[in-house]
């Protein structure tokens, strides 16, 4: 999988305004449907929101890994969102949220990429080392390469 056709540098803002989730998601939803990659941002953001009733996509340590599978989604894809400050997420520790990598997958790809994505994610983000690279990056390509080279390695 080349991670060129699920982000490129225009999926992710660094200094994400927002004080609270769903304004994350909000902002986060129209990257994605500006470059068409959803049919429906209200549809869209619905998924999202409906998945975070089912349990928090907190995933710890500033991190949140909110994710959706929907017909609205015409391409899969990562989007991500670096904020100024920190927001309640209902995190597993209890930390607020700085860094969030949102997925957006179409329902024919739900078994394969969606699990691929999520799988390798979740494992290199328990590395502190990659996850401070990460969420420290200087610019988008830092952050496209850091997230090439988890993909290259994992998938």
């Amino acid at each position: 999988m080349e991670i060129t056709s699920l982000i490129n540098e225009e999926l992710i803002v660094l200094d994400l305004e927002a004080s609270n989730q769903l304004e994350v998601i909000e902002h986060l939803a129209s990257l994605l449907e500006k470059q068409e990659r959803i049919e429906s941002k209200s549809a869209f953001i619905q998924g999202v929101l409906d998945r975070e009733e089912e349990f928090t996509t907190g995933f710890g340590n500033g991190i949140a890994i909110p994710h959706c599978k929907n017909p609205t989604v015409k391409k899969a894809s990562i989007v991500i969102g670096r904020t100024i400050k920190g927001i309640d997420w209902n995190s597993l520790d209890g930390l607020e949220v700085s860094f969030v990598i949102m997925l957006a997958i179409p329902p024919s790809e739900g078994g394969t990429t969606h699990l691929q994505i999520l799988s390798t994610l979740s494992s290199k983000l328990i590395d502190p080392d990659f996850r401070s690279r990460l969420m420290n990056a200087k610019d988008k390509r830092e952050i496209l390469k850091l997230l090439e080279e988890c993909v290259t390695n994992n998938i």
